[in-house]
C-alpha cells in the first residue's frame, strides 16, 4: 500500500517516520546496510512480547531498493526476495555474525515483474502488495487497484510470464488502496488472503482461503479477519505447523507508526471461521518503527522460529526502509492455542 504525503509540519513528520534519525541519503543499491539497535537508549533490550530481537539493518535508499511491500527469505538465511510497490522484484543477499544475528545486505538485483495486461485494467497495473514461495515451486504476488493474484514461474525469483488466479468473490468490491496485502500459502497448499481494506475503525477484514491452484472463484471460501482497533492488516507467513502469523500496521499523526505481530493457530484457517488473534509483539516508538508491510519465516539450524519483517518507505526522504529479525521465543505459541 502507498501512503499518500501528508501536509504536516515537519518535526511531525519526523516523528512519524522514526525520528530525527530518518534523515535522507542517496545511497544507491551498493551503498551497504546500516546495522541499528532495537533501542538505542537501552541497549540490554533484547525482547519485544513473544520475540527476541535478532539483528535489524536500514537498508540503502534509492536505485529500486525500497517500497517494499511483500517478503520471502531463503530456508538457509543467505537470500532473500521482495517485490515492491511499482512492480520490481528485488532480490539480495544477506549475512549474519557469529552469534546468527543479522549483520548485514547486500548484491541488490532490481527487475520489472512481468505484468499481466487486460483491457479491463484502468489506472495503475503494477502495485504488487505481498508475494509468497509455492510449496511445489513457483510464486504468487498480489497486487492492488486493479485487484488480482498472479501465479508466477522462476526458481529464485517470480519471472516470467504470469498466470491469473481467480480472484475471491467480493474482492472487486474492495477499496483501490486496500486489497489483498497480506498472502500466504500453507503446508497443505492452500492459499490464504487477507484483504487490509479502509482505515475507517472497522476491525473485521474481509479473507478467503483455497485450495492449491484455485481454478474458479467458487474456490475460495470466505473467513473472517479482526484486527486490533485502527490496525490493518499488510503481510501474513505461514507456519510449520500450519497457523500463520499475520503482520498488522497502524498510522497516526499522534502515534507515529507501529506494528504488531499476531499468531493465527491452524484450526481458525477454514471457511466461515474467524481469525481472532493472540498478539505476540508489538513495535512502537522508542522501538524502530516504519511502515511495515512485509514477512517471512523460516526454521533455524536449531529448529527455532525466525521471522523477518520490513517496511515500505514509500520512497520518501521521512521514511526508512527497515529489515528485522527476530526469534520466537520457545513455547511462545503454546499458551496462545491453550488459552483460546
Amino acid at each position: 500500500m502507498r501512503l499518500r504525503t501528508l501536509a504536516i509540519p515537519f518535526c511531525a513528520l519526523l516523528a512519524v517516520a522514526g525520528g530525527c534519525a530518518a534523515v535522507a541519503g542517496n545511497g544507491g543499491p551498493s551503498t551497504p546496510s546500516v546495522p541499528i539497535a532495537l533501542d538505542p537508549d537501552r541497549p540490554a533490550l533484547a525482547e519485544v512480547g513473544a520475540l527476541r530481537f535478532r539483528g535489524a539493518l536500514r537498508l540503502p535508499d534509492g536505485a529500486g531498493v525500497g517500497g517494499l511491500s511483500g517478503l520471502w527469505v531463503s530456508d538457509s538465511g543467505d537470500h532473500f526476495v521482495a517485490v515492491s510497490d511499482n512492480g520490481k522484484s528485488v532480490a539480495g543477499r544477506l549475512s549474519y555474525d557469529a552469534q546468527g544475528r543479522l549483520a548485514g545486505a547486500g548484491h541488490y538485483e532490481v527487475r520489472p515483474l512481468v505484468i499481466d495486461k487486460d483491457p479491463g485494467y484502468r489506472g495503475r497495473l503494477n502495485d504488487s502488495e505481498d508475494l509468497v514461495r509455492l510449496p511445489e515451486g513457483g510464486w504468487l504476488v498480489s497486487f492492488e487497484r486493479n485487484h488480482r493474484i498472479l501465479r508466477y514461474d522462476g526458481a529464485d525469483r517470480p519471472d516470467g510470464a504470469p498466470r491469473k488466479l481467480p480472484i475471491p468473490p467480493g474482492l472487486e468490491t474492495a477499496p483501490s488502496n486496500g486489497g489483498v496485502e497480506a498472502l500466504a500459502a500453507l503446508p497443505d497448499g492452500r492459499i490464504l488472503a487477507i484483504e487490509e481494506g479502509e482505515d475507517d475503525g472497522v476491525r473485521e477484514r474481509h479473507a478467503w482461503i483455497a485450495p492449491a491452484n484455485p481454478k474458479a472463484r467458487g474456490d475460495w471460501q470466505p473467513l473472517t479477519y479482526r484486527a486490533a482497533p485502527r490496525f490493518r492488516p499488510t503481510a501474513a507467513a505461514a507456519l510449520p505447523d500450519g497457523g500463520v502469523l499475520v503482520l498488522e500496521r497502524r498510522v497516526s499523526l499522534l502515534g507515529g507508526w507501529a506494528a504488531r505481530i499476531v499468531h493465527v493457530p491452524a484450526d481458525s484457517l477454514r471457511g466461515g471461521a474467524t481469525m481472532d488473534g493472540v498478539e505476540l509483539a508489538r513495535l512502537e516508538p522508542p522501538l524502530p518503527t516504519d511502515n511495515f508491510e512485509g514477512m517471512a519465516v523460516r526454521t533455524g539450524p536449531d529448529g527455532d522460529t525466525l521471522v523477518y519483517i520490513v517496511s515500505d518507505d514509500n520512497r520518501s526522504p521521512l521514511q526508512r526502509t527497515y529489515l528485522m529479525m527476530f526469534q520466537l521465543r520457545a513455547n511462545a505459541l503454546k499458551p496462545a492455542i491453550a488459552g483460546r
